[in-house]
Order: structure tokens, then sequence, then C-alpha cells
């Protein structure tokens, strides 16, 4: 209290100058029309946009709620479609569930990578599921805590995903054999079968992990020999896995069912 008196007595000249001049504004705009048209728009333009300021700051700051509600939204649209059989695939004889997630950590340069996501046991996740995206095959649920998940990239070297080629639909094995995390390789496509750069390379379904006709990436180098019985294929992966950050938890509602008849055959 004794520093502001202080400060009062020191500048009581300047503090009565700017008390007069506000109250010869305030006198200016009450008594002329002009001036206050003037004012009041003044104030409304500094208002407006101080509120859109606020506004954008503060979508700015709820995208993270808006996309999970997004991603959710769409892993429910999926799990529909799916259950009513609208795919004319594969897809369409063994439904899944969708079960949104997003990435709370990748790697992508190691020779076997891993990544954990935020979906656990109390969410539904089981070992085995498998993770997707719109844009490609990301990999297997490998170990499950109540919250979280551990993911078995398709960047590992033990990782073999049954693909086919979207025209003519081969089928073949990819891998990855490490190195650039874009690429590739595509296995067990028969020497015959005519190719060319940029085909696509989608899921074939085939297993009760993925779904079927997952675009994964597009052939990007074909280095066939003539006395080879299979291509030799480099593919381009649609998914640029260095920007993971929502994928989506699947697994074939009749998978139990399909793997004990398979089984059986053995």
């Amino acid at each position: 209290m004794g520093n502001l008196l202080q400060f009062i007595g020191k500048n009581h000249v300047l503090l009565l100058f700017i008390l007069l001049e506000v109250c010869a504004f305030l006198m200016i705009v009450q008594n002329n029309h002009f001036q206050r048209v003037a004012f009041i728009n003044s104030t409304n333009v500094v208002t407006a946009n101080t509120f859109q300021t606020l506004s954008n700051w503060k979508n700015y700051f709820s995208l993270k709620s808006a996309n999970e509600q997004l991603a959710l939204e769409n892993a429910k649209l999926n799990t529909l479609i799916s259950h009513k059989g609208l795919n004319d695939t594969i897809a369409s004889v063994l439904p899944k569930q969708y079960i949104s997630a997003m990435v709370i950590n990748n790697s992508t340069a190691k020779r076997n990578n891993y990544l954990t996501i935020d979906k656990g046991i109390k969410h539904g996740v089981e070992k085995g599921m498998g993770v997707v995206t719109p844009n490609g095959v990301v990999g297997i649920i490998k170990e499950v805590s109540e919250h979280f998940s551990s993911v078995l990239s398709i960047l590992h070297g033990k990782s073999k995903t049954s693909v086919v080629l979207q025209d003519s639909h081969y089928f073949g094995s990819l891998e990855w054999k490490g190195g650039n995390y874009q690429n590739a390789v595509v296995n067990d496509i028969p020497s015959h079968v005519e190719l060319n750069i940029g085909d696509t390379i989608i899921s074939s379904g085939y297993s009760s992990i993925y779904p079927a006709d997952i675009p994964i990436g597009t052939i990007s180098r074909i280095n066939t020999k003539s006395h080879k019985n299979f291509h030799q294929i480099d593919i381009l992966f649609l998914e640029d896995f260095k920007q993971l950050k929502y994928v989506y938890i699947t697994k074939s509602i009749l998978s139990n069912e399909v793997q004990k008849l398979e089984n059986n055959n053995e």
C-alpha cells in the first residue's frame, strides 16, 4: 500500500493528465454523433477480431479431440458396412470389428520395428488383431495391457503379409527387407503374369487378420530374371509410416470359426 501511495505521489501530475484526457475523450464521444458512431464501429472491430482470435486458438487446441472423434466415427461406419456385407469381397463373408486408436510411439529405422497405440484390453483389443489405415496395412497386435498395445510393424523382419495384384488378382507375399521404410518387396508372383510400374498391390483378405482390398502400395521396380519362375518386385508404400497418427484395429468376428475349420484340415 505504501509503494502505491508513493507511486501516485511521484506521478500525480501525469495521472491527473491521463484522467482529464479520458474524461475529455468520453465527453467528445458522448456529445458528438459522428465521433460516437466511429468509436462504436472501432470497438466492434476490435471486439470481433479478439473473439475471432480466441475462437481460432480454441479450435486449434480442440483439433486433437475432433480428430479422435472422427476416427471413432469412421471405425463405427466401417464396422456397420462390414456387418451389412456391402463389400463384394471376402470381407462380406468375414465381417470385421473396427476400433480406432492413436499411435503414441513408433519406430521405422530399426531392423525390427514396433508401434505403441493407446488402446488395450479395456477397449476390446486382443493379441493377433490387425492394425490398418485407409492407406495400408500397419501391423499385428503383439502384446496387450489394460490401456495400451504393442504392434509388430509391417516394417519388421518377421512380418509377412498376404497381398494380391489389384488388376489380375494374383496373390503373393509382402516382406520388408530393412533399410528404406518406404519400400518393400513382393514375392511369389509367377513370372508369366504381366506387370507394369505403378500397378497397385492390395491386401488379399485370405487371413482373418486384415480386411481385403486395402491399398498397400504401388510397383516401383520390376527386376525379374528370365530363368526365374517368380517376379522380383519392389513396391512403394502408400502409407507414410513416419507420419502415422490414427489407426484402426480390426478383427474378423468369425475368425475363431474359420481358424477351427482350417485346423481340422491339418
